[in-house]
């Protein structure tokens, strides 16, 4: 077939949008690469012979083919193979390419990956397969050619870069049999009731219900049969559920993300029938009450003022201020946040100005609003708790307020957020504070599709981390907030390979991480401002740092205690 489409932006579906973490745990979802002349996958497999031997051949097309606008990955379909095991062979054999991670066969199964050796070649914008084979024919089983004969691979790169038909798309690939889970797993019995169900109800409906900030929801067979195909195609690309967090780095009490194997399932379901199964729909059966607060009515209960949302649009923050009222000091044990209209509350974020200094734990004054925000409401997690023994200091007549960011529909709506706030009884034996390594003073050009941008802040304190909160705007395309201790020792809290403007979590440390006086707290990001990042309302424009989203931020925020 011809592959002289132009791989532009607009002229990628999104469908079949694979995703995949590679070994060193950067994120790879293949749209972003829809500006190549094509994607370039070999099967690896630790200790396959055809592998090894013919990574010379590889490595010589990688060195060569990367340069003219071709992307390359190695992929490990491998039920035996582990990040250690996969680096230690990638360190052994000098491997060039990345190398993806597919254990549970999610893309592997996709693209009916069989053998190692084997090479896809995938079209840049639609990911159909324009070449699947060997390199050349210089191996067999047992034995290999001096010289190879015929170039199959090259072949088929030099007419894609020439826009020439590719005329022989398929070759016999000899390399290792890969174990294909479904021959050892009987996924092909799963059902909606005893399989399905439970799945979504841990994973995915605290967002997809009728008051949640997904656009449908998950109300019974017949709803999850309707979109069955959507669920497919987010899976693949991992664009749901919306955890960012690199699930190989980190462990928090608040995490939702799903596990590959559980993917797995989902979609064997999806392409086996939909089968129902016999027994309650428990779906239909689960009533959310939106009227409850989280812990107990609240000792002081503050209604915002009635915000009015236009049906289409980016829209700037909006800002409110009020007070507590109270007739002295108080001590706050936690803030629930209750959205009037769930579907077009972004995230809202509540700050005292007037309230805790920094300067005892960095050598720097405090910034307004990032570092002594006292509170985050993304959506998902609306409840904001203070750790056990702590709280949050509100001093008499202070004007505490917020910052919300509103998303359009498609009709005109209105949102009247509550806000409920706990008080301490006895004050706490320990502040709960938070600090913000910000950077105001960076330029991301136009059209770059990799931009590295770094902040810190020292410590001169000894502190507990309890919480780690990153945040950029829509250009933002991965962050690493991260701890350096006075030893030299580099400790990451979060890992956000695939930043996404739209999902702002507080990430709370399953295990309070302690950081020594003399530690740096450190972020580091990469911005992305070309067409191939799909949020970017502009790549033609130069990016400075901005309140308004399409303004840019580097933020990595810590909720912490000193010690």
């Amino acid at each position: 077939m011809s592959c002289n489409d132009s791989p532009k932006l607009f002229n990628d579906s999104r469908v079949n949008d694979y995703a995949l973490f590679d070994i060193s745990g950067d994120f790879h979802r293949f749209s972003h690469y829809n500006d190549s002349k094509a994607i370039v996958i070999y099967v690896q497999g630790n200790g396959c012979p055809m592998v090894r031997n013919s990574l010379t051949d590889f490595h010589a097309l990688f060195s060569q083919y990367s340069r003219k606008g071709f992307t390359f990955f190695m992929l490990n379909p491998n039920i035996q193979d582990n990040i250690k095991n996969i680096t230690d062979e990638a360190t052994a054999f000098g491997f060039k390419a990345p190398v993806l991670i597919d254990n549970e066969q999610i893309v592997s199964t996709a693209l009916d990956i069989k053998t190692t050796s084997e090479v896809l070649v995938l079209h840049p914008t639609t990911r159909e397969i324009l070449y699947r084979g060997p390199i050349n024919n210089k191996l067999d089983f047992e034995g290999q050619k001096v010289v190879a004969t015929e170039a199959y691979l090259k072949d088929v790169l030099d007419a894609i870069a020439s826009e020439q038909v590719i005329v022989d798309n398929f070759k016999v690939t000899k390399g290792c049999k890969v174990t294909r889970l479904s021959e050892i797993d009987k996924n092909e019995d799963l059902t909606y009731v005893k399989d399905i169900a439970p799945i979504l109800t841990k994973y995915c409906l605290q967002c997809h219900r009728t008051d949640g900030i997904a656009p449908w929801a998950m109300t019974n067979y017949e709803t999850i049969q309707g979109w069955s195909g959507m669920i497919k195609q987010v899976l693949l690309s991992k664009r749901m559920p919306p955890w960012k967090a690199n699930p190989n780095i980190g462990e928090f009490s608040n995490s939702f993300a799903l596990p590959d194997s559980n993917a797995r399932k989902l979609i064997s379901w999806i392409d086996h029938g939909l089968k129902r199964g016999r027994g309650t729909d428990s779906l239909a059966t689960i009533i959310h009450d939106t009227t409850t607060w989280s812990s107990g009515v609240p000792d002081n209960i503050i209604t915002l003022k009635k915000e009015h949302i236009p049906a289409n649009g980016i829209l700037p923050y909006r800002y409110q201020e009020f007070s507590l009222d109270v007739e002295e000091d108080v001590w706050l044990r936690g803030i629930d946040i209750k959205p009037g209209n769930a579907k077009v509350l972004h995230h809202i974020f509540i700050t005292n100005t007037q309230g805790s200094t920094t300067d005892f734990v960095i050598n720097r004054k405090s910034v307004p609003w990032t570092d002594n925000y006292i509170a985050i409401g993304n959506g998902v997690d609306q409840f904001n708790e203070c750790p056990e023994g702590t709280g949050i200091f509100i001093a008499k007549g202070s004007i505490l307020k917020t910052q919300v960011h509103y998303t359009t529909t498609g009709k005109t709506e209105e949102d009247e957020t509550r806000l409920g706030f706990y008080f301490h009884k006895i004050p706490p034996k320990k502040a709960f504070h938070s600090l913000s390594a910000s950077h105001r003073h960076f330029t991301i050009p136009p059209y770059e599709k990799e931009v590295p941008i770094t902040v810190s802040d020292t410590l001169n304190s000894d502190i507990t981390i309890h919480n780690v909160i990153p945040h950029m705007h829509y250009r933002g395309k991965k962050i690493n907030i991260s701890v350096v201790l006075p030893s030299g020792k580099k400790e990451t809290l979060v890992a956000v390979p695939d930043y996404n403007f739209n999902w702002q979590y507080i990430y709370k440390l399953a295990v309070p991480f302690k950081a020594p006086k003399g530690s740096v707290l450190l972020v580091e990001a990469i911005f992305d401002n070309s067409f191939q990042n799909p949020l970017n309302p502009d790549p033609s424009k130069e990016l400075h740092f901005g309140l308004q989203s399409t303004d840019e931020m580097l933020i990595g925020s810590i909720n912490y205690t000193i010690d």
